[in-house]
Order: C-alpha cells, then sequence, then structure tokens
C-alpha cells in the first residue's frame, strides 16, 4: 500500500464508461489496470450508476449480496 494516499482517496474508484466495463458472451474485455474487478459498478458515474440500477449507490449496498450479483449480472457487470 502506498503510504502517500489517505484513507478517502483509496475508497474512490476512477469512472471509467459502462462499456469499458461490461462482460459480454466473449469474455471480458480487456479492463484497466486499476479497476476492482469485483466491483465494476462502483466505477460508473452516479448518473450512469442511477441509469442502470434505477438506484442510488447506497441503496445498492444495502441490499444482500445476492440481489446485487443478480443485478450486476443482469447489467453485464460482473
Amino acid at each position: 500500500m502506498d503510504r502517500g494516499m489517505s484513507m478517502p482517496n483509496m475508497l474512490e474508484h476512477k469512472v471509467y464508461p459502462y462499456e469499458m466495463l461490461t462482460v459480454t458472451n466473449r469474455g471480458r474485455a480487456k479492463l484497466p489496470k486499476d479497476v476492482d474487478r469485483t466491483r465494476l459498478e462502483r466505477h460508473l458515474s452516479s448518473e450512469v450508476f442511477f441509469n442502470i440500477f434505477r438506484m442510488e449507490i447506497h441503496e445498492f449496498d444495502r441490499l444482500p449480496l445476492w440481489k446485487r450479483n443478480d443485478m450486476k449480472k443482469k447489467a453485464k457487470l460482473f
């Protein structure tokens, strides 16, 4: 871990276009190196996130894991 990074900076994720993060039938496109592969939805802008999931990120976080995973699969972000 880089000691120069503060906790808020470590929690922030770089935003990428939805198309760069989706998984297709042929497999995942090459993702940028700094993408958290287990939390692709975190790399969406808040507006795009809302358009895809029809809820705010804090509402999404309150859902059970199985429900979040199901929604991410439907959105091709799993």
